[in-house]
């Protein structure tokens, strides 16, 4: 299997006045269940939902990380163990577009197992979209799940062999970006607009993604790769 994805459905949504994210709808459809369409729909064999047991999307697995609200980092090391794909696809429930995050993604991918005379190519640990702004969206990204290991490991090594559980305690509240770090995984950061990029926050947020038909994303001026 090549490709796994992670969507993490498992937040407080204090910005949304503790509404729960993942059940919110556009279009009819529940948040986590776009996202995990969207990785269907890009090839994933296996999703892992992070999340309460209501965030199951039809034909995933639904994991929790322990203590529940300790943080994405976390929640992706939760994942991990019930990953089996070389490549993970992870993604937050609440991104407006989630399938033009997969589809681009896994645009990068497809090109990176083409055939190429270029060695260099194998040392990829993946890509992750970069907003207007230049800001990493770690969770719109497609990473090799071996260098998300690595990089859980590293943070979560107290230096006296910490089992599982207590790696997890480490890794509470930790910000993602810190795996990325510990890991030192090898990221082609890929331009995106914030029409693509964008995900639901705040209630103004969710109205904009209502009021789109059919949710699309706007037409990216600058000519970078569309679904």
């Amino acid at each position: 299997m090549m490709l796994d994805a992670v969507i993490l459905a498992g937040g407080r949504g204090s910005r949304l006045g503790g509404l729960d994210k993942a059940t919110l709808r556009i279009d009819g459809e529940r948040l986590v269940d776009r996202a995990a369409a969207a990785a269907r729909g890009v090839g994933a064999g296996r999703v892992v939902v992070v999340g309460p047991e209501h965030t199951r999307a039809p034909g995933s697995l639904v994991v929790r990380e322990n203590p529940p609200f300790a943080g994405p980092l976390a929640a992706l090391a939760t994942a991990l163990p019930h990953l089996d794909a070389t490549w993970t696809l992870l993604l937050s429930c609440d991104l407006e577009h989630p399938d033009a995050v997969g589809a681009l993604l896994a645009e990068q991918l497809a090109e990176h197992l083409a055939p190429t005379p270029d060695p260099a190519s194998t040392a990829q640990d993946g890509w992750v979209l970069v907003d207007d702004d230049g800001y990493p969206q770690w969770l719109a990204g497609l990473y090799r799940t071996a260098a998300l290991r690595r990089g859980v490991e590293q943070l979560g090594d107290d230096g006296d062999g910490a089992d599982a559980d207590s790696r997890l305690t480490h890794l509470a509240d930790l910000p993602l970006r810190a795996l990325f770090r510990a890991g030192d995984l090898r990221l082609t950061k890929i331009p995106a607009p914030g029409s693509r990029t964008a995900d639901i926050d705040r209630p103004e947020d969710l109205t904009r993604a209502r009021a789109i038909p059919d949710s699309q994303p706007d037409p990216d001026p600058e000519g970078d790769p569309t679904p």
